[in-house]
């Protein structure tokens, strides 16, 4: 059984829920008050087919005063974790408009993309349009990301998926697409499923 390290940063707006996550799966509790992050890491070990990975999992700030610092940990990055939040429009179209051209930027990229849709328990009781499951996988057909995830931190929905598929997507690395268009890898040619 060999061993490898994959560093997954996990990336949006502010108040999208990417420390709940992060803390749901590592501490199989849910944060009930909002503490904004400047940054926040937890190292674990998980097995996939055989091989033991050490997964360093690295919450990130999403506001713009903390953009310099956020970015120290792209460089480093096997898979980034995209977040927004489904009661949250704005967060949604940040996805394109300013996460996406931060990531492409990068000198590393391309990088696969898992693309996380969080608070969906919220949709239960919701008394003002949400974004859509179909909305969200249209955003990742579109973006070609390597899998979509809808999950919930508070009722601990599908948080271990969304984990999970990022490792396997850090281990796989992306894949390149030939693309006679386009100089230089972009996001939306970069990684397959």
């Amino acid at each position: 059984m060999s061993e490898t390290t994959k560093q997954i940063v996990i990336v949006g707006d502010g108040t999208v829920g990417k420390t709940c996550l992060l803390h749901s799966y590592s501490n199989e509790s849910f944060l009930e008050s909002y503490v904004p992050t400047v940054y926040e890491k937890e190292v674990f070990d998980l097995e996939l087919n055989g091989v033991v990975h050490t997964v360093k999992l690295i919450d990130t700030a999403g506001q713009e005063e903390y953009e310099r610092v956020r970015k120290l940990f792209y460089k480093e990055a096997n898979c980034f974790i995209l977040c927004y939040d489904v009661s949250n429009r704005n967060s949604f179209t940040n996805i394109m408009h300013k996460w996406v051209p931060e990531l492409q930027n990068i000198d590393s990229w391309p990088v696969p993309i898992v693309l996380v849709a969080t608070k969906v328990d919220l949709r239960e009781n919701a008394h003002r349009p949400m974004i859509s499951t179909q909305e969200g996988q249209e955003l990742s057909r579109k973006m070609n990301a390597y899998r979509f995830v809808e999950c919930s931190a508070k009722e601990n929905i599908r948080i271990t998926d969304a984990i999970h598929e990022a490792v396997r997507a850090a281990v796989k690395g992306p894949i390149m697409v030939n693309d006679t268009r386009q100089s230089k890898p972009s996001f939306w040619g970069c990684c397959q499923r």
